[in-house]
């Protein structure tokens, strides 16, 4: 029986770790053809490793998405691996903490270059290939700072925030190519980078707050991931699925 994503391509910014990682196993595991890009080649490799011991196709691109010269690079070749790109998940992204009176300009302008204008720069190379072919799937990954007023991420909330509205932006316009574009917002995650911020302690508290009181794993995203990248969410536009176990939605009054 085929997958779903049987014959598609997909690009997975930001996959070699993480949730980025669950998300190219994921779509991978559909039938994908998955690239996955970041900075650090060996667990991209680590990645396409795995994808691949499971019978499935991958691809390791080493890719700064600050440098428009590289992520045009990065499409062309996955391109030529691929054939096209049918499927795009704008993962990658850095976090880094700080108050906000303390928040160095050049700190502020790389969240920003790299958690906007890069998503920025993948959509619109990939955009221009899913057009030719008139389908397309593009993913944005949100977090719940993208809408809730968390101290101690400024830069990264108002990247999210950001991400959000172009979400929106690009739905509306590549609508009419045969492309949807949608985002994903993740909650309390015990990644390496948000345990790195937050501790075990700190991710386990967070949890035991939440309706559902636990983190977010990579399965939990599976199925609305899978939904937005196929077929079956050729309908859906424009909108974003909290996967966050109620963070931005809910008010917990305690146990």
């Amino acid at each position: 029986m085929k997958g779903p994503l049987e014959g598609r391509t997909a690009i997975v910014t930001g996959g070699g770790t993480g949730l980025g990682l669950g998300y190219a196993r994921a779509l991978a595991g559909a039938g994908a053809a998955t690239a996955v890009t970041g900075r650090r080649q060996e667990p991209l490799d680590e990645c396409v490793a795995a994808i691949e011991q499971s019978g499935g196709k991958a691809l390791a691109v080493t890719c700064d998405q600050r440098s428009r010269e590289q992520v045009d690079a990065a499409v062309e070749q996955v391109v030529s691996w691929g054939e096209k790109v049918d499927i795009l998940v704008n993962n990658a992204g850095i976090y880094p903490p700080g108050l906000f009176l303390n928040v160095e300009e050049e700190q502020w302008l790389d969240v920003m270059d790299t958690n906007i204008n890069g998503p920025f720069r993948f959509s619109q190379a990939c955009a221009r290939v899913m057009a030719q072919h008139g389908w397309g799937r593009i993913i944005n990954i949100l977090s719940p700072s993208a809408v809730l007023g968390f101290a101690m991420v400024s830069a990264y909330g108002t990247s999210k925030g950001a991400l959000g509205s172009m979400t929106r932006v690009m739905a509306a316009e590549l609508g009419p190519m045969g492309i949807t574009v949608n985002a994903l917002t993740p909650g309390v995650s015990a990644t390496e980078t948000f345990v790195g911020l937050y501790t075990t302690v700190g991710v386990d508290m967070m949890s035991k707050g939440l309706p559902l009181q636990r983190a977010c794993e990579n399965d939990d995203m599976t199925g609305a991931l899978l939904m937005l990248a196929s077929d079956a969410g050729g309908y859906i536009t424009g909108a974003n699925i909290c996967i966050d176990g109620g963070m931005t939605s809910t008010f917990s009054l305690g146990s």
